[in-house]
């Protein structure tokens, strides 16, 4: 079950470091990450993970994880996916294990 869950949260560490970044993320985007229905799972996850990567202050983005920044959002979703992937990757990891004890 865990590489399952790995593999889902590999596909959602871009998806998070965009809503993070406060980039548009499509409803299209989740289904394509976990599936039409796990959407709402996929959703309610990047959502918990990405108020833990940024911060903001006025329009300018930081990253909580480094304290680096200021960022656009453009650079902030860069910075995310190329300095903290893996974080990203296990914080999802940890929401979707806790996303699964609730539905048990």
């Amino acid at each position: 079950m865990d590489s399952g869950i790995s593999i889902t949260a590999e596909k959602l560490v871009e998806v998070t470091a965009k809503y993070a970044s406060q980039i548009a993320v499509k409803e299209e985007e989740y289904v394509k990450a976990v599936g039409f229905s796990s959407r709402e799972m996929g959703q309610r996850v990047v959502k918990r993970v990405s108020f833990w990567l940024i911060t903001q202050n006025s329009t300018l983005l930081y990253c909580r994880l480094c304290n680096r920044g200021p960022f656009t959002k453009r650079g902030m979703f860069l910075h995310l996916t190329r300095m903290h992937h893996s974080e990203i990757k296990l914080m999802l990891e940890e929401e979707i294990k806790r996303e699964i004890k609730t539905i048990l």
